[in-house]
């Protein structure tokens, strides 16, 4: 069954912000099954794949092809994400992210969710 617990958040917060220090991140947990992850700000200008209007997108993190020239940093932000807990003190303790769900038996297993965004729906995305 999905479980974060608020370390593991934490310790995801905390690589986030030395890996990319001049972006601004929100990390909070989602009813303890998902890890919320949003990128509020910072120098790059993610204009092209904003698919919400205006500084906001949610990013599949299984087609992450589809955002070209950011497809790199996104993809080291989602390595953060399911890596960082397994080297933190909660829950999720040398444990790495893990995904054995089968949508055909419709059986869903995984260490947490992901929801990762750029902006948000009431807040866009800054370059800064």
């Amino acid at each position: 069954m999905a479980y974060i617990n608020k370390d593991d958040v934490a310790q995801i917060r905390n690589e986030l912000k030395a890996a990319f220090p001049k972006f601004k991140f929100g990390v909070r947990k989602d009813n303890g099954l998902a890890v919320d992850v949003t990128i509020k700000s910072g120098p790059t200008n993610f204009d092209s794949i904003f698919t919400h209007g205006k500084g906001y997108s949610q990013i599949n993190q299984y087609h992450l092809g589809n955002y070209g020239e950011h497809a790199e940093f996104l993809r080291k932000v989602l390595d953060i994400i399911k890596t960082a807990p397994s080297r933190g003190e909660g829950f999720n303790k040398g444990r790495g992210w893990f995904d054995e769900s089968d949508a055909m038996t419709d059986y869903f297993h995984c260490a947490y969710y992901i929801h990762l965004n750029v902006g948000s729906w009431n807040k866009p995305y800054e370059v800064k």
